[in-house]
């Protein structure tokens, strides 16, 4: 035992010493609070502070007047950071930042459970961090404290983020680290600061946590819920809530009443203030507390929730005596789900909880024909557990006869289209007795011990489709009705809770706190914890000096995530006080060390020296997977690339400005992303192309500005920097999922060695020949999926070569719109007798090999749209035609069509991940679906019964065609309801606005022919039979030059020629009657001239009369 206790240190020292003793730090600061502590992501909304600062760029690629600029920024910041174990961080960090270290973040965002605001998406961006110098003081050096910064991104519908920070491969090597960035609705700022909503801190761990405790599950949506809560203190109303997948948390003591309200229709065998079946979905949380079940629904509004967020937990089910809560791990149709088992007077009764975009609806009793299960049966039952198999809508039941004196436990099946009860399988009462193989198939004649056998729970995995049934013992089933007993699994210690990866590992914890591990398709089962193997690894941990392991430690929760599978553990020191971490499970060297201590080695001489030899229970040696096509086409990740801007500071280090620029600069890109869904096809397949269009061709000036250190705003701007990716290369492992859409293969190869004749040292046959090296591929759903094999024995290299490919056979039977609805399957890849049993080594540890299962989507991809391809119609359209007249006034955006011309519709198929476009060849519907004259906001939706009668001749209304089809030589192709069939061979149609159609006589509001706008449908749903993808358009036509109906047209054309008429005629009268009409006015007006001035003349006399008679008079006066 101290020789493999040797071995297995120096196997460890061996994987351990190359190592780095630093590893990475990432923690959110504020935009307003740079260089400060860590902060909680729970504010939603962009900073808009942010564009004032772009103003001052004025000599760069950013142009302001674009109609699409958005430059916001977003309310975080990641701050990047170094923490090591040996020395100190701060001086580590300088030295890796001069010697060229640069962190890489990879922001993965995970799309909303309801996606019909948002399309499906697959969506990352990565962003080379900028390095930043902290303030403080700094006596000695120019940079004492520094630090790297990127934006936290955020994106609309989506709060569940993962970061992984990397290397940028110069300088100190530091392991790459993922970090969970969820929003955080259940917190709230008040003027003390930051509170939860969901009811009082508690800060003493020591006071609720305990050695003694219980190990209990956490529950939540797959991938989907953004805080995780985990109940079970079983003296107090407390919950451990997280939005980092519990590497930080906070303990809340809820907000509820506790009382008691247990009676003789609901008995209560102990009453506790423990919070228990916690589960945490998408935007809402539950909880039960004996038998009340209460919810808090989160603030989100990123998430565009139809109902605000809680002030105060709510209670459900009022009238129901609620014996526990299962979770439903996916959501369905836009929509997650929680199941409420009844207890006491309502036992046998289920309910189904909804949960809408935040809203929470929980049915009544589901039966069948106001039957419970129970009385399905005839008997007196209580349900234990329910799984929801959500493809299939059936709810799957555990349940038990309470009233009698055997025990009897049956697998019941509740359909939920037709509302009845089925029952799939009879539990036997006993044990199996267990076999060589370490598996029993119940098939009648197998033997059974005396131990009886008593499930506890259910498990299902909708990817490989398997129904697992735990309690004392793990059954498994295929199709629900024929099961397999692992006998592997000890029946001392019944199984407490039960735990999926969804990517072919599972773990069960039992009562006494094992923990038991398998991988599917697999009948060993192997116990991790206790054993001797985790004896050794926490001595070499201890020896080592870990933080992470002690033997003072109480296990708390077991769960998987990304990284694989994770421990929740309460360390308690010497002084009393304890803490609770998160660790990775070490289950690679736990089973590494138990091949070393289950097969003994002996003493072997070869070549005249004496070896230690190990069996080798691993057929293979090597395996390597090779030829994988490019992964985005399968994986369906849309990928960006970022960099942050230059600055003009000649340390190299960035400012709070640079950083706001570059925050700005990755909110406008997301946006850019977001907006490039739009129905017009852009000329160029890129959502940047829009960004950098009018300035493209200033880019060498730019460059030539910055290298003079000139750049506006000190930042400079490189348009190549913020980039979308198409072509990531394979990097030999296979992915985490793959889709497929109809007729797609997925191929790659296989590459196993065996150990060569130095290294096998006279091993047996089977432990090194290449005769029992075989590989085997099990597909979930043999119907839509097939694999074929191609084995390639190399002899001379020791080596096989498998070539696999895995097709879809085109029998899915549904169409959906992109990314929705998609069968869960898999692929699970096993080399013979390799799972758990083969393992290689690697810089990180020892890495299982032999074994991967690859969940496959079938349907259609996320990241494909049908898209108006306006260049090539308008090309097409004017060709054939033979002209194009436009609109007086013109849209570049929306381009005009002459009502007398044929319109040639062209459309585009556009993978939005590949960068792939090109044009739509299938068959398609064209339909008008509303419209309006004039302009764009006066468009009507039709109703159902008018596209009908305004697209096809089967409507209740005679000519009311809006438009037909061009070539009418052929007898027209029509789906069942009479909508015209296009293709891309086919498609000219012609506009006749009929005289009961709405764009039929259309009253001109100016000297031109009136406009009209039709919204237009274009859908391949049921008529194309090349894709599994329905792709559904919807555009706007805008069509001028409308004809005018016949009576209108001849009442203008009355009214017209009626002015015509009186202009002519008055212009004949005019010429004839004029001269003489001109000669007698200007003898009027000589005369009234002559008559004016005789008048004047005597005026005159008269005056100049009595001028001389005054002077007279007064002569005559002096005179005398």
């Amino acid at each position: 035992m101290h020789h493999l206790f040797a071995m297995l240190v120096l196997l460890h020292m061996q994987v351990c010493l190359p190592l780095e003793i630093c590893e990475w730090k990432v923690v959110l600061n504020e935009f307003d609070n740079l260089g400060g502590d860590q902060n909680v992501f729970f504010r939603q909304h962009p900073v808009p502070n942010v564009a004032s600062v772009f103003q001052n760029l004025t000599d760069s690629a950013i142009d302001l007047n674009d109609r699409n600029s958005h430059y916001l920024g977003f309310p975080y910041y990641l701050k990047i950071n170094l923490t090591c174990t040996t020395q100190d961080a701060a001086m580590v960090i300088r030295k890796a930042h001069l010697t060229g270290l640069r962190p890489i973040v990879t922001v993965t965002f995970e799309g909303p459970v309801n996606t019909v605001r948002k399309k499906p998406e697959q969506l990352q961006i990565q962003m080379k961090a900028a390095p930043y110098r902290l303030q403080g003081p700094c006596a000695s050096e120019e940079v004492c404290q520094m630090c790297w910064y990127t934006p936290m991104p955020m994106m609309n519908r989506s709060v569940v983020m993962d970061v992984l920070v990397e290397s940028s491969g110069l300088g100190l090597e530091v392991d790459s680290k993922r970090f969970y960035m969820n929003i955080n609705g259940y917190v709230k700022e008040t003027e003390n600061g930051l509170q939860s909503s969901l009811g009082e801190k508690v800060t003493a761990l020591k006071d609720m946590m305990s050695l003694d405790s219980q190990t209990r599950p956490i529950w939540s949506t797959f991938n989907q819920a953004p805080v995780l809560i985990l109940g079970g203190f079983q003296a107090y109303k407390i919950i451990l809530v997280s939005d980092s997948e519990f590497a930080d948390f906070t303990a809340v003591e809820v907000g509820i009443d506790s009382c008691w309200i247990g009676s003789l229709n609901c008995p209560l065998e102990v009453y506790s203030s423990g919070i228990f079946d916690a589960i945490a979905t998408e935007s809402v949380l539950f909880i039960r507390q004996n038998q009340l079940v209460y919810y808090f629904i989160g603030n989100y509004s990123v998430l565009s929730l139809h109902v605000p967020g809680s002030a105060l937990w709510t209670r459900v089910l009022n009238k129901v005596c609620v014996s526990k809560l299962n979770p439903v791990h996916f959501p369905h149709n836009d929509s997650e789900y929680v199941i409420a088992l009844g207890g006491g007077w309502q036992e046998g009764e289920f309910f189904l909880g909804t949960i809408h975009d935040g809203a929470v609806e929980f049915c009544d009793s589901l039966t069948a024909g106001k039957k419970t299960v129970c009385e399905h049966l005839k008997i007196s039952c209580k349900i234990l557990w329910a799984v929801c198999l959500l493809e299939e809508n059936m709810i799957v039941l555990l349940v038990t006869e309470t009233k009698s004196n055997q025990s009897n436990y049956y697998i019941m099946a509740y359909d939920q289209v037709n509302s009845a009860f089925g029952l799939l399988y009879h539990v036997p009462r006993f044990i199996p007795k267990a076999t060589e193989k370490e598996f029993v198939m119940f098939l009648g004649p197998e033997e059974y011990t005396d131990s009886p056998l008593i499930p506890r729970g259910m498990s299902y995995n909708p990817f490989s489709t398997i129904l697992y049934i735990w309690g004392n013992v793990i059954l498994q089933s295929y199709d629900l009705v024929n099961y397999v007993h692992l006998s592997g699994f000890s029946k001392r210690s019944p199984i407490s809770y039960f735990v999926q990866s969804y990517a072919g590992e599972f773990v069960c914890v039992t009562d006494s706190e094992e923990i038991w591990f398998s991988v599917e398709g697999s009948s060993v089962i192997s116990q991790l914890y206790p054993s001797e193997a985790w004896n050794m690894y926490l001595s070499l941990q201890l020896m080592r000096g870990s933080k992470e392991f002690s033997l003072n430690e109480k296990f708390v929760s077991l769960f998987f995530d990304k990284d694989g599978l994770q421990q929740l553990v309460y360390i308690k020191d010497g002084h009393g006080e304890g803490k609770l971490i998160k660790r990775n499970f070490p289950l690679h060297y736990i089973l590494s060390y138990r091949h070393l201590i289950v097969n003994q080695y002996h003493l072997a001489r070869f070549h005249n020296a004496d070896y230690i030899k190990f069996f080798h229970p691993c057929t293979f040696s090597v395996m390597r997977i090779e030829d994988l096509p490019a992964p985005q086409r399968f994986t369906r990740m849309e990928h960006y690339r970022t960099e942050p801007p230059d600055v003009m500071d000649r340390t190299g280090f960035h400012n709070n400005i640079s950083l706001a620029v570059y925050q700005g600069l990755i909110y406008q890109l997301l946006w850019l992303h977001s907006d490039y869904s739009r129905p017009y096809a852009d000329p160029v397949h890129d959502p940047t192309w829009r960004w950098w269009k009018n300035r493209k061709q200033y880019a060498e000036y730019f460059f030539y500005v910055a290298s003079n250190g000139n750049s506006s705003g000190g930042v400079y701007v490189n348009m190549e920097s913020y980039v979308k990716i198409y072509d990531l290369q394979p990097n030999n492992k296979l992915p985490n999922k793959i889709y497929l859409d109809k007729n797609n293969v997925y191929s790659f190869s296989v590459f196993l060695s065996i150990r060569s004749t130095e290294e096998s040292m006279g091993e047996m046959p089977e432990e090194n020949s290449l005769d029992y090296v075989w590989l085997t591929i099990v597909l979930a759903h043999p119907k839509f999926v097939v694999s074929h094999l191609h084995r390639q024995d190399l002899i001379s290299r020791g080596s096989v070569l498998y070539k696999v490919t895995i097709s879809d056979t085109g029998q899915y039977p549904k169409q959906e719109l992109s990314g929705k609805n998609l069968l869960k399957s898999s692929m699970a890849l096993k080399v013979i007798n390799a799972p758990t049993n083969c393992y290689h080594y690697t810089a990180s540890g020892p890495k299982l090999q032999g074994y991967a299962m690859v969940p496959v989507f079938i349907g259609c991809p996320p990241g494909k749209r049908l898209a108006f391809d306006i260049t090539n119609t308008l090309k097409y359209t004017t060709k054939e035609n033979k002209r194009y007249f436009d609109c007086i006034h013109k849209n570049p955006e929306l381009p005009c069509f002459f009502f007398n011309d044929v319109f040639y519709p062209f459309f585009l198929i556009q993978d939005m991940v590949t960068g792939d476009s090109g044009p739509f060849m299938g068959s398609y519907t064209l339909k008008i679906i509303g419209g309006g004259p004039y302009s764009e906001n006066r468009i009507r939706l039709y109703s159902p019964s008018e596209i009908l009668t305004y697209n096809t001749g089967n409507g209740s209304m005679p000519l009311s065609l809006i438009w037909m089809r061009a070539d009418r030589t052929k007898p027209p192709l029509t789906d069942p309801e009479g909508f015209s069939i296009f293709s891309g061979t086919n498609r000219g149609i012609k506009w006749v606005c009929e005289q009961n159609s709405p764009c039929y006589d259309v009253v001109p509001l100016e000297l031109a022919a009136p406009d009209y706008f039709f919204l237009v449908e274009v859908s391949n749903r049921a008529v194309d039979n090349s894709t599994y993808c329905d792709y559904d358009l919807e555009f706007v036509i805008h069509v001028h030059g409308l004809r005018l109906s016949h009576s209108r047209g001849i009442a203008f054309m009355k009214i017209s020629m009626a002015v015509l008429t009186g202009i002519v005629f008055l212009y004949i009268i005019c010429q004839i009657l004029g001269p003489t009409i001109l000669a007698c006015f200007t003898r009027l007006m000589q005369r009234l001239e002559e008559a004016i001035a005789v008048r004047t003349e005597s005026s005159l006399l008269i005056s100049q009369s009595y001028f001389s008679q005054g002077r007279g008079s007064s002569h005559h006066v002096s005179s005398t």
